[in-house]
């Protein structure tokens, strides 16, 4: 099984024809000079039963190639290089590079555009994490931008989470064999929702190809976030006084927000403190500033809410047993950058 074949002295690839081409090229494949690039035996036109569209030896062929991979990981190969293709990327499968100390490496799919430069593993047989990351830093090395899919379970979706990143990605593929359907996994709806997507793998892949599928601490990405608070009365001046609550983050994107983590006040870090502490929104939200304040009862400063208009402590313990979702008022999202003293975990997230 190959995706190349030598028609008419031209390199034709499979995933370049639609269904009607390829219909038309197996009526008429016996009439063409056709033969595979790996030796001059006659290629021949087929089609999987998932649906792939490949070039196979003539019987009497001897050539001993072999790419020793199962239908299923053709066939998402396959899935890929025709979207790559259909995109406006240049696609090459088994393609072998190059490190700049010379080093060589073979990719299941290396794709090219303008100056982007991809590649995408879909490792179906069974490969060591340790294994993984090393591939992936000749990768890096390169100055290309690799992307995994590793072959699991259902059941076992979640092993990924232990060692995904912005610099690795890697995501759960498996086969549904109740209706043969390949399905991704790896990224949350939200931080609200303890379940991981689960959908058709060439969906996922196109998400994660138009920035549907993001990193939560991408590098330089436009990230928003939102307080909550609560109208309490101030035990000091007795005055009511709006309390933050909790401290949301979000992608923002096309379809809206995607809620990513959630911080309460005293993890705030220093960047995002002063942008909370702008006079515009104490004044237009009427909470205190925030900042760090001796409390007796814990022995310790710590970054806490204030009261509007006397600057009392409010504290965290009181806070927390004040709080009423069912009264709680938002901010307007508030655009922001990521720090490094912003306490929020890395995870992706399928922006639906």
């Amino acid at each position: 099984m190959g995706f190349l074949s030598i028609i008419e002295n031209k390199e034709i690839y499979s995933f370049m024809l639609n269904d009607e081409q390829w219909d038309r090229l197996k009526d008429k494949y016996k009439n063409l000079s056709m033969h595979m690039p790996c030796c001059q035996t006659r290629a021949i036109p087929k089609k999987s039963k998932l649906g792939t569209q490949y070039f196979a030896h003539h019987p009497s062929s001897s050539c001993g190639f072999s790419s020793g991979e199962s239908r299923e990981h053709q066939f998402c190969k396959y899935l890929i290089l025709k979207y790559l293709h259909e995109n406006g990327w240049n696609v090459t499968p088994e393609f072998r590079g190059q490190m700049p100390l010379g080093e060589t490496w073979i990719a299941d799919i290396y794709a090219q555009k303008n100056n982007a430069k991809i590649v995408i593993e879909i490792q179906w047989s069974p490969q060591s994490i340790e294994e993984t990351k090393r591939r992936q830093e000749k990768y890096i090395a390169s100055g290309i931008r690799a992307v995994w899919f590793m072959r699991t379970t259902q059941k076992n979706k979640w092993d990924v989470l232990d060692y995904q990143s912005y610099d690795l990605p890697i995501f759960s593929i498996w086969l549904n064999k109740k209706n043969y359907q390949l399905i991704a996994s790896g990224a949350f709806h939200n931080w609200d929702n303890a379940d991981l997507v689960e959908i058709e793998f060439i969906d996922f892949f196109k998400a994660l190809m138009t920035g549907s599928v993001q990193y939560s601490l991408k590098p330089h990405a436009r990230r928003s976030l939102q307080v909550a608070m609560n109208t309490i009365q101030c035990w000091k001046c007795k005055k009511p006084t709006n309390t933050i609550m909790e401290i949301n983050y979000f992608i923002p994107h096309a379809k809206g927000f995607t809620k990513i983590y959630r911080l309460d006040v005293e993890d705030l870090s220093h960047t995002h403190n002063e942008i909370l502490n702008q006079p515009s929104l104490l004044q237009l939200y009427q909470y205190g500033v925030i900042k760090k304040r001796f409390s007796k009862t814990r022995g310790e400063a710590y970054l806490s809410n204030g009261c509007y208009h006397c600057d009392a402590l409010q504290g965290a313990f009181f806070s927390h047993h004040e709080r009423n979702a069912e009264n709680m008022k938002y901010s307007h999202f508030i655009d922001v950058h990521i720090d490094y003293d912003t306490q929020i975990d890395g995870l992706w997230f399928y922006l639906d």
